[in-house]
């Protein structure tokens, strides 16, 4: 809920989502202050491992209003995100509003507004809000880190793939990479020919979209406009075309889903032999397991990799490890000195109350919201970034320009109890089918269009963007991209 007159707003986190959201309420006469821990900003981009960067095609993670330069390669470097997201900090004049190595430490109630307790330098000191907005992601500094018995005897380097800044630290090594995810395949990949030895451990196989389908076409157009978005499990607020085809239209999506697999399957080579026999073809169909917490973009020649025996997969979870080894709980034991957990980040708002925590519902999914940003329990609070899709930045920006309009008396929000009432719709659709998960309340992904349209619809801007004389098929068979936002933000 937003209720007073909100003329200060403190927002913690300075990556993409506080920068939009600085952005978006400066135009509107709003001072802001930004807060961040790192000593730059750009939130996941201000740092990362060695080689880390984005999966996607640039057209679909760039701001809508700020392209990326030209030169800037598809699937943009990490340094080079950071950079641009400088450059954007300085051409809308948000750079003022930054306060780098400086953490929220707790948070607090004060009159209709927010009393933050910040430390910067060793010193401490509190400052006031008339709003506080949340964009610190969805997930904490903390890496995750699973704990295997007889751990404490190992003798060689037990890592999080955050600490290989440099692939050299391997050089020489004997590696296990843990997890199936982006990060953990870009490390077994770039391990190899440096490591003496790189085994890949993960206990589920997920299905990997590839940057080009049949080699051919960027996967943008087989996987996300809006016809392919109402072809999974239909929106808790489904549309006339999702809601049809679901029902007297169902053998078409289960049969597209199948198409996908089998050309996934054969392009991705999943039916690649690992050890003991085992493959990479995934248990769940890829309609659910698109919502699982993996959901990755492999770099070219990864599965080549495994076939030709560079990186040693084995599909089994870790049992315990000896003075040298590793031991799986299919029974294989591993030759290693060296173990990297690309298992991700823990989740978590360390600085808000539990009592405020408690009041916002927060469960081991994480916290559901009103259009992913309020709660009736919580006045002028909000969050920006908790939206899982694949245009993280432009979903981020139109949530920034919708927090900005509301704030300023422009969109007309419900009573406490209809927003508690489609909070509840909410959860109660995404736990009824998609994967379990710390992050599920924020998950959006191929329903980001459904979402994106509620956004623009509450602002009062056309949610078909798209031009031209063929514009109502474009709609249906052409994927979106930021640019296509650029008026609305």
């Amino acid at each position: 809920m937003i209720s007073g007159e909100i003329k200060k707003v403190a927002i913690i986190g300075a990556g993409v989502s506080g920068l939009a959201t600085a952005k978006c309420l400066q135009q509107k006469g709003v001072n802001c202050a930004i807060y961040d821990r790192n000593s730059i900003l750009g939130g996941v981009w201000a740092d990362g491992y060695h080689g880390f960067g984005i999966q996607i095609q640039k057209d679909l993670y760039e701001f809508p209003d700020f392209p990326l330069p030209e030169h800037v390669p598809h699937f943009t470097p990490g340094p080079q995100f950071q950079k641009y997201m400088e450059d954007y900090c300085d051409h809308f004049g948000i750079r003022q509003c930054l306060s780098l190595n400086t953490r929220v430490t707790s948070l607090a109630r004060a009159g209709e507004g927010w009393e933050l307790k910040i430390e910067k330098d060793g010193k401490a000191k509190a400052v006031h809000a008339d709003m506080v907005v949340v964009a610190t992601g969805l997930y904490s500094e903390t890496p995750a880190m699973p704990q295997i018995e007889g751990q404490d005897q190992f003798t060689g380097d037990i890592l999080h793939n955050s600490q290989v800044k440099d692939i050299e630290v391997l050089r020489g090594h004997r590696v296990a990479v843990v997890g199936y995810g982006k990060s953990a395949t870009d490390i077994a990949r770039a391990a190899v020919g440096v490591a003496d030895k790189v085994h890949l451990v993960f206990r589920t196989a997920h299905w990997p979209v590839p940057r080009k389908l049949l080699g051919l076409l960027p996967f943008k157009w087989g996987m996300l406009t809006r016809l392919v978005a109402s072809m999974i499990p239909p929106y808790v607020r489904p549309t006339p075309l999702a809601r049809a085809l679901h029902t007297v239209g169902y053998p078409l999506p289960w049969l597209f889903w199948r198409v996908v697999e089998l050309l996934l399957r054969g392009q991705q080579k999943l039916d690649t032999k690992i050890a003991n026999g085992k493959n990479l073809v995934p248990d769940h169909p890829v309609e659910y397991d698109a919502y699982t917490e993996v959901t990755m973009v492999p770099r070219p020649g990864f599965t080549n990799m495994i076939r030709k025996g560079e990186i040693s997969a084995h599909r089994s979870g870790l049992q315990s490890f000896s003075i040298n080894a590793l031991t799986l709980q299919d029974g294989d034991t591993l030759d290693v000195d060296c173990v990297v957990f690309g298992t991700g980040w823990k989740t978590g708002f360390g600085f808000l109350p539990d009592k405020l925590r408690e009041d916002l519902g927060e469960g081991p999914d994480g916290i559901y919201l009103y259009r992913h940003i309020l709660h009736p329990n919580a006045p002028n609070l909000a969050f920006v970034g908790r939206a899982s899709s694949f245009m993280s930045v432009t979903t981020f920006t139109l949530q920034a320009r919708w927090l900005a309009e509301a704030v300023t008396g422009h969109v007309d929000l419900p009573t406490a109890h209809i927003m508690q009432t489609q909070i509840n719709a909410l959860r109660n659709w995404k736990q009824s089918w998609m994967p379990d998960g710390p992050s599920r309340s924020a998950t959006l992904l191929l329903h980001m269009a459904h979402y994106h349209d509620e956004l623009l619809c509450d602002i009062g801007a056309d949610p078909l963007r798209k031009k031209g004389v063929l514009a109502p098929l474009k709609e249906l068979l052409v994927p979106y991209q930021a640019s296509d936002f650029k008026e609305v933000v």
